[in-house]
């Protein structure tokens, strides 16, 4: 890697600045979860004593030293690739067997799909049969993670020929309109797989019954006939064969659009609890915010392309990353698109409260529609505090954590909220 080129003092700056930024919000939220390592909250009286709590915070820390080792291998491991030139290292590699430039390119980017695979291993088993099945998370035995894996590894092959293959035919064939023609395949591509995750990826990995309780099922139909959608089913997923862990989700898109609820979540929560958990999910289609959220990733996607058609023939790019000598840069143009990738990277992560602030907006207007549509806030807020604590999630998350990592609000401004909405 050169270090005297704008694109790699760029991509180091960032990438530093962003470390710091991670370490500091993360010792923050330490900090202020320490601080209140013995205070229950009077609103979790009855849910969580102080053993409840002491498991809560040993379970946050437990994953924060996860991702902090994880997040620093990934670091070292990129910065030891980029030093040591292993881009254009593996990339001449290949050149001596490929000249299509279809097969280099998939080769390309499936070797270092592979490689990172084969790297993060070892942290989803020790997260999911040490981390999580210390505190009866994990449901899942070994054979199925490895069926699991199998099967993520083929569709992400498949899923990665759909989608490189027209990528390079684009950049090759439309030399000053490839970004728009890549736009707009990614939009319809995005589009499709709204509607066939549900009905093909989904059904892979778990089994998808329709909602035996009978009651339910017709509160539920009423909740939506009263909220005028019309969904193509209401189903029960076997979720517990994987994790305890409890959820429910819309969906799909026309005919394929569905509801999910956990097997987990039916065990737990009563029929009224549920019935808010769906009316927040109704809230969220109400509100288009599925539609606006499309709209904000599309936008964000047109402006990257096209600053990648600005960048993408320039020969600093590529010799930052130490391709260079008698390689034909025009046939590194798909490469250069993974090479700004990189560069953008920490930029995209130092962005990231952006998208975070326009999630927690997006959760308390479905919050407010769910408390209109039931009539009250006490089912909803019931269902947020067991889900919270049936989780471990962190009761006590620092306010400028919040503010950049997550994409709903913490439990008591949530609650507080819904207390105040006027039915």
């Amino acid at each position: 890697m050169q270090f005297n080129n704008i694109f790699s003092i760029v991509f180091l700056s960032f990438l530093f600045l962003s470390i710091i930024v991670k370490i500091f919000l993360d010792l923050i939220n330490y900090r202020h979860r320490k601080r209140n390592l013995k205070t229950i909250p009077p609103e979790l009286n009855g849910m969580v004593d102080e053993k409840k709590l002491l498991l809560i915070n040993q379970y946050s820390n437990e994953k924060l030293i996860f991702s902090l080792i994880g997040y620093f291998f990934d670091k070292i491991v990129l910065l030891l690739i980029l030093f040591l030139g292993i881009f254009p290292l593996y990339y001449n590699f290949l050149t001596n067997y490929f000249s299509n430039v279809y097969f280099l390119t998939l080769l390309f980017f499936g070797g270092f799909y592979l490689f990172e695979l084969i790297l993060g291993l070892p942290f989803s088993l020790y997260f999911n049969f040490v981390i999580e099945k210390k505190y009866q998370f994990n449901k899942m035995t070994l054979p199925i993670w490895i069926s699991d894996l199998i099967k993520r590894i083929i569709i992400s092959a498949v899923i990665g020929v759909i989608l490189l293959v027209p990528l390079i035919f684009f950049v090759y064939k439309f030399e000053n309109i490839w970004w728009i023609m890549i736009w707009g395949f990614m939009l319809a591509f995005s589009l499709i797989m709204q509607v066939l995750y549900p009905m093909v990826i989904a059904p892979l990995f778990n089994k998808f019954m329709p909602l035996e309780n009978e009651s339910l099922r017709k509160k539920i139909e009423k909740l939506l006939f009263d909220s005028g959608l019309k969904p193509g089913g209401i189903f029960e997923m076997d979720a517990s064969k994987r994790s305890s862990h409890s959820n429910a989700y819309f969906t799909g898109l026309g005919k394929s659009k569905r509801i999910v609820l956990f097997d987990s979540l039916l065990k737990n929560h009563s029929e009224d609890e549920i019935l808010s958990i769906l009316a927040h999910e109704i809230g969220h289609f109400k509100h288009k915010h599925v539609l606006k959220g499309i709209i904000y990733s599309s936008l964000i996607s047109l402006a990257s392309l096209f600053i990648a058609y600005l960048l993408i023939d320039n020969e600093y790019l590529y010799s930052a990353f130490n391709f260079s000598g008698k390689i034909d840069l025009n046939s590194l143009k798909i490469v250069g698109l993974f090479l700004l990738t990189i560069v953008s990277s920490p930029i995209s992560f130092l962005s990231s409260p952006i998208g975070s602030a326009m999630s927690r907006r997006h959760e308390y207007q479905a919050d407010e529609y769910a408390v209109k549509m039931i009539g009250k806030s006490d089912y909803l807020v019931e269902s947020l505090k067991r889900l919270n604590v049936d989780n471990l999630s962190n009761i006590f998350p620092a306010d400028v954590y919040v503010w950049f990592y997550y994409s709903h609000p913490p439990l008591f401004k949530r609650i507080r909220a819904l207390e105040a909405v006027k039915v």
